[in-house]
């Protein structure tokens, strides 16, 4: 690998090259069009971009087909741009394509490539070639964040061509600048961001059009997917949350046998150490364990660590809202020396209370933890799926305000295109790969499924208890009121304990405190989601395990895991943010 790569990786703190892919017509559809000309425009189109975001790196993702990718390359070469390259077939193979001359120019090319991916693809099979090259661009959309084309605006005249591909992308929301073969015709920017409001996917024919002149503000988009201040705010206010306001929730769990207390839960989550990748610095498994894991690492305690304070919180609070009237009742029987401490207590559970939701509102520790939660479960994807150069940044949306999916392309950026030969070892790997996150999740949902499960179980049943408590209580004090109403004479005078008034009083509010953490907490619905969940994963781990290590297949499959770990991390979210943290009552 050459230097510039090493560069790149050395440098962590370097913003990641925005990324553009290319795609255009091969010499039979370029016979009538100045090669020179269109280089210069090429060239043109490029400096735009350039202009549009001068601090911005830039990087081509072509496949150095004869033609538009060649013209592209050579330009970005000339500009210093980082040029990376997916071939569909073996370099061999693929040289085959061209003649003796064109090859040599290939191979030049591709020894200046920072890093050049080999698809396996086969001339063997019917379709196999077009299947090859329509594989090749959607690598291509996968790994870019804009999509130069050189297309006559024709429709498809076969697969993995430019009109196909130029329509994928806009589906995908990745904008399109357009450069017609004929000089006449301007560049035109194909772009959903355009739009003052999401009209969901668009097509070819309905996305807005905009021109060179409207780069500065998608390069704009594309620049501000770094992370934001307040992010940052938010992050060293969870951090400095006193270890006590933790407690609550591991302490409800171990009360309730759900399981038992651990010197860990005083502790703030630490990432477990992971082996480093025994390769070189460039290979993608070296440029995940620098760029991935430690955020992912981060994100994943930073969500263990927001969902614990997030939950103590709630618990707290009606734990000590339940505390205070106990405190209040009990005044009717202690001592009169006694009740300032009880007033006291009162004011300190209250004063408690307040400072607890207001400390978890202003920290955020609700949206912290389902924004790192998002964050992580995408990068856990993220880290299987880059080994087939599968980004899939989808572009600048036009109304895209969720940081999680931000950052998580700002690290695909830096992930890049993987420099591999793609043969029966390196998919049997990324197999393996898939199937060990899969067994990961399941084992992990599961447990969660039957810890929520627990948890409500035993909840339901002490509130029922407290209630039924109540109740007989209350009939005893009924059936008293019974037989001395017709045991005395009518005017006889009685009284009951105090203690009964405040024993009567006191369970229903522990009760009803105990219910608002079952309703704040939506353990049983955390329970159904996650076994609904794993039993969708354990389907797909069949289908993996039934199913060969084929390039196409894995890439489905990868797809799959990361669409129903996102999902149910989506629907989580949707129950959990009508549930923020407030004072109980």
């Amino acid at each position: 690998m050459n230097a510039p790569m090493s560069r790149a990786i050395a440098a962590e703190s370097d913003d990641a090259p925005i990324a553009v892919g290319v795609t255009g017509h091969r010499p039979p559809r370029l016979a009538e069009v100045d090669m020179a000309d269109l280089r210069a425009r090429i060239d043109e189109v490029m400096a735009a971009l350039a202009a549009a975001s001068p601090t911005s790196r830039f990087r081509l993702i072509g496949s150095l087909a004869e033609g538009t990718d060649m013209v592209a390359a050579d330009a970005a070469f000339a500009r210093g741009w980082q040029v990376d390259t997916v071939l569909p077939f073996a370099r061999a193979d693929y040289a085959a394509d061209f003649g003796d001359a064109a090859a040599a120019g290939l191979h030049t090319r591709l020894d200046r490539s920072t890093n050049v991916l080999e698809l396996p693809g086969r001339r063997d099979e019917p379709g196999g070639e077009a299947a090859a090259y329509e594989r090749a661009g959607r690598v291509v959309l996968t790994q870019c964040d804009i999509l130069l084309a050189v297309w006559d605006g024709d429709p498809p005249r076969g697969r993995g061509g430019a009109a196909q591909i130029v329509a994928e992308a806009v589906s995908h929301a990745i904008p399109v600048l357009i450069l017609s073969p004929d000089r006449s015709r301007p560049p035109v920017l194909l772009w959903s961001g355009l739009n003052e409001h999401d009209s969901g996917p668009e097509a070819v024919d309905t996305v807005a059009r905009g021109s060179l002149a409207d780069l500065p503000q998608l390069l704009t988009r594309l620049d501000g997917m770094a992370v934001n201040g307040g992010k940052v705010r938010g992050r060293k206010a969870t951090r400095t949350a006193p270890p006590l306001f933790a407690v609550a929730y591991p302490l409800l769990l171990a009360l309730t046998g759900v399981r038992r207390f651990r010197l860990a839960d005083l502790r703030r989550p630490r990432p477990a150490g992971r082996v480093p990748a025994t390769v070189t610095a460039e290979a993608m498994p070296a440029r995940i364990d620098a760029q991935l894991w430690p955020r992912f690492d981060a994100a994943d305690c930073e969500a263990s660590l927001a969902a614990q304070l997030f939950r103590s919180a709630f618990v707290s609070s009606f734990a000590l809202a339940a505390l205070a009237v106990t405190l209040a009742l009990l005044g009717l029987v202690v001592p009169v020396a006694v009740k300032p401490l009880l007033a006291a207590g009162e004011f300190a559970s209250i004063a408690m209370i307040l400072v607890i939701t207001s400390w978890g509102s202003r920290a955020g520790w609700h949206g912290r933890w389902l924004q790192q939660r998002t964050l992580a479960e995408q990068l856990r994807c993220l880290a299987v799926s880059a080994s087939l150069g599968d980004l899939f940044l989808r572009g600048a949306q036009a109304h895209d305000a969720d940081d999680a999916g931000r950052e998580r392309r700002r690290i695909a950026r830096r992930l890049g295109l993987p420099s591999a030969r793609i043969d029966a070892a390196y998919l049997a790997e990324a197999h393996l790969s898939l199937a060990a996150l899969l067994n990961d999740q399941i084992g992990y949902v599961e447990r969660e499924a039957g810890r929520m499960r627990r948890l409500e179980h035993r909840l339901h049943r002490l509130g029922a208890a407290l209630f039924a408590t109540t109740a007989l209580v209350c009939a005893g004090v009924l059936g008293i009121e019974v037989v001395w109403t017709f045991s005395h004479e009518p005017g006889a005078e009685h009284s009951l304990p105090l203690g009964v008034t405040v024993l009567s009083a006191a369970l229903p509010a522990i009760g009803a405190a105990i219910y608002g953490i079952r309703m704040q907490g939506d353990f049983a619905g955390a329970a159904e989601r996650n076994g609904a969940l794993a039993k969708q994963l354990a389907e797909l781990r069949r289908v993996v395990a039934d199913e060969s290590p084929g390039f196409d297949g894995l890439r489905r499959l990868i797809r799959r895991t990361a669409e129903l770990l996102t999902a149910d991390v989506s629907q989580w979210v949707r129950a959990t943010r009508a549930r923020p943290l407030s004072l109980p009552g």
